[in-house]
């Protein structure tokens, strides 16, 4: 009886955060084409609309029904370059938070709800890795590698929480202020700063890939 009722709360669960990631997706649709109106929404708000940001973001990190560079842009084009780089780090700070939490309580099954077994089996090296904080904050410095995967296996290395968040939030400044400085330049129209910004990023992102790619090949020889 005790299990079938916590596979009912599960199920609730799952169905309560499917119909709000659905909320949300459809409202990015809505306003992803017209980040001024985004931006106009967010206002009425007040302070609130940088708290949404902040849990849309942490939801993100969970569930990654988006791409976390969409919402760091719009975070720089609401809010600026700095006050949007705070709003995303708060976000992926929550979301980390939510995914050790949720692992220490259901274990390695919840990632199979995610991701392909394949791919975790790819990085369970990282659990031996001798320079784990030294590989670790790489990952998360450099832009175009899977850092939502690696947060779902980090509870599963020897690394603490507080650890794992000081590390990979450094690191993912560098990625997200790219971002929030693109936003914040289309926000002021300064087309030609934003373009060179996707540009490079996109460049170093490709590279970035290519490099985690063939670290986790050397790897899994």
């Amino acid at each position: 009886m005790h299990k079938h009722k916590k596979t009912f709360i599960i199920l609730i669960n799952i169905i309560l955060i499917t119909a709000f990631c659905l909320i949300i997706y459809k409202a990015y649709k809505t306003f992803a084409g017209d980040p001024v109106m985004l931006k106009k929404e967010l206002a009425k708000f007040g302070n609130w609309g940088k708290i949404i940001l902040i849990f849309i973001m942490a939801f993100q990190v969970v569930f990654v029904f988006l791409p976390g560079e969409v919402i760091e842009i719009a975070a720089g084009f609401s809010y600026g370059t700095l006050e949007g780089l705070i709003i995303c780090l708060l976000g992926t700070i929550i979301g980390t938070v939510i995914i050790y939490s949720l692992l220490n309580k259901y274990g390695i099954k919840f990632i199979n709800k995610f991701y392909d077994t394949s791919k975790i089996n790819q990085i369970k090296f990282l659990k031996k890795e001798k320079h784990l904080e030294i590989i670790i904050f790489f990952i998360f410095f450099i832009p175009g590698t899977p850092k939502d995967l690696i947060t779902y296996l980090a509870p599963f290395t020897r690394l603490k929480l507080t650890t794992f968040l000081t590390i990979s939030s450094i690191a993912r400044i560098p990625s997200i202020i790219t971002s929030t400085i693109s936003g914040s330049a289309l926000s002021n129209q300064n087309y030609q700063l934003t373009i060179w910004v996707f540009i490079i990023t996109g460049i170093i992102s490709i590279l970035g890939l290519l490099i985690y790619k063939f670290y986790v090949h050397k790897k899994n020889l």
